[in-house]
């Protein structure tokens, strides 16, 4: 692991989503009150975006390789990080991160990993102010996939841990006495109840005890660069205190549910138009294609501060196609603001550029939609609406977008009337309509209303109100009727994947992992054959 250690190099920022608590940061009363759950760092991926920095993390893209935020392979929340390495490009991606130096006492680290491919080489590591070569101060603790086992370097040694399997999660704690230099490892394996590994007093990497730590590394292969590792990681947790870590182990790691979003939503939104959050680069119309590009072109770091509102105006010795990216996602960022500060007519102009100037947003035509509804401008918003609903309808976002639209027209009473009364069936209203009913809490009228519209509907129709009752049951509670429901709305379904996701859910809620994970193979394309 030598070459890893670089003494001056550029992080290259991308979207990652962080949260971190330095010790010490919070007032006195505060740390009292927490002392013995206060990490030193914790990487969830799922917050606000924030720039990375000396005492946060940093991101190396150089080469072929990438990292980048990925929502289809996570373990908890809506993200993870996905590391991707290309053999025989000379480089190697890297997510390394940092924190306040650790002389002595105790670490806790926590993490969720799952590879691709077990075959290929990854690497993840603690390391000291030396950098990443065995020795004091050098590395502490030290993971790496090799021959299809995972295994550990301890004493200089490499020593075989357990086979590992793709597209599964596993969870990893490693509780480090720095006094010691010696290091308690145990792992889960998703929908296995015991640990597949549960080793006490390992000594560490170099067998040096008082060895300095104040930096973790996930990387590919940095040495021998032959390896086309793809691989996630998720739940980056590293603190002080033994209380933060020993928490109860749930497999199979989906923790947020296609619904939570709606909760979410539902706690802080208040019910009114508002732009939606991003998640991933395709949002704005990035494709992986297009990052690489920025990436090549010098002007990833400059992305970075678009998405979190540093960037106000594009260089001028930026040349397309960056700059046309670049314009856009910083028109979209202001529209954000915008609309967020209740100025919908300047958001809906800057959404307006932001569309013009990339090739499909999903996010920018959906947060135009909002901005519309605010301005009153249903004809428009309608249509707008009507051309960007069928990409999301597998998105937990929807839902709450949807009821936001039905609650700011106004009279929910006089809209029921003009849906059953008209002569041409307004679907997404009715949409609307019923997912407003269901954000007041009245589920009752909202399965009638999902029921009347079932009655009424043909075809695909009928599957789309059958997946709704299944969202009334679920909402309420009532896993057996949603998984009824949602089942029987697959017949004639053009969209099923939407359906698929929610009925992951239902099995996860119902403690049946084996069928949570086939529905989900469903949508992500059968992980176990990729």
């Amino acid at each position: 692991m030598g070459s890893l250690a670089r003494t001056v190099q550029t992080g290259i920022v991308i979207p990652v989503i962080v949260s971190i608590f330095l010790a010490g940061g919070a007032s006195a009363h505060a740390q009292a009150a927490s002392a013995a759950i206060t990490p030193l760092v914790h990487y969830t991926f799922d917050d606000d975006l924030i720039d990375t920095g000396p005492d946060t993390f940093s991101v190396f893209q150089h080469g072929k390789g990438t990292i980048s935020l990925n929502t289809v392979e996570r373990f908890r929340g809506y993200r993870s990080v996905e590391i991707r390495d290309v053999a025989g490009d000379h480089d190697f991606p890297e997510l390394q991160g940092h924190f306040p130096i650790r002389a002595k006492g105790k670490l806790y680290l926590h993490f969720a990993l799952m590879t691709t491919d077990v075959n290929e080489e990854l690497n993840i590591a603690l390391a000291g102010p030396r950098g990443f070569h065995l020795g004091k101060d050098g590395i502490a603790l030290w993971l790496k996939t090799a021959g299809g086992y995972l295994t550990e370097i301890s004493d200089s040694m490499p020593k075989k841990l357990f086979p590992m399997r793709a597209f599964v999660w596993y969870v990893v704690d490693a509780d480090y006495d720095i006094d010691a230099g010696t290091y308690d490892l145990t792992l889960h394996q998703e929908g296995v109840g015991k640990p597949v590994v549960e080793m006490r007093e390992q000594p560490n990497a170099a067998s040096q005890s008082g060895s300095q730590i104040d930096t973790f590394s996930f990387v590919g292969d940095p040495v021998t660069d032959e390896s086309n590792v793809v691989y996630y990681v998720d739940d980056v947790l590293l603190g002080v205190s033994e209380a933060v870590f020993h928490l109860p182990f749930v497999a199979p790691g989906r923790h947020r549910l296609f619904f939570d979003y709606w909760s979410e939503a539902r706690h802080a939104r208040a019910g009114r138009p508002a732009p939606l959050a991003l998640m991933s680069l395709a949002d704005l119309g990035i494709s992986s294609t297009d990052a690489a590009a920025l990436r090549e072109g010098g002007a990833a770091e400059l992305l970075g501060q678009a998405l979190s509102g540093k960037l106000v105006t594009v260089p001028d010795e930026q040349r397309e196609p960056a700059r046309q990216v670049l314009e856009s996602v910083i028109a979209w960022h202001d529209g954000a603001d915008e609309l967020a500060s209740g100025d919908a007519r300047s958001a809906l102009a800057q959404f307006d550029r932001a569309a013009r100037l990339s090739r499909s947003a999903p996010l920018i035509e959906m947060d135009a939609v909002m901005a519309l509804a605010s301005l009153g401008r249903w004809n428009e918003a309608d249509l707008r609406l009507a051309n960007a609903a069928p990409l999301w309808r597998d998105d937990p976002r929807l839902p709450s977008a949807l009821a936001a639209l039905g609650l700011a027209r106004g009279d929910l009473d006089a809209v029921v009337v003009q849906l059953c009364e008209g002569a041409e069936l307004n679907g997404l209203m009715a949409e609307e309509y019923f997912m407003a009913l269901l954000w007041k809490g009245d589920s009752i009228a909202a399965e009638q209303f999902a029921s009347a519209m079932l009655a009424r509907t043909h075809d695909s129709g009928q599957s789309l109100w059958r997946e709704r009752l299944g969202d009334a049951a679920f909402l309420a509670g009532n896993m057996e009727q949603a998984r009824e429901r949602y089942e029987a709305s697959l017949a004639g379904d053009p969209w099923p994947s939407s359906a698929w996701l929610k009925l992951s859910d239902v099995y996860y809620k119902l403690g049946d992992l084996e069928k949570e994970r086939t529905f989900r193979e469903r949508v992500y394309g059968g992980l176990r054959e990729r």
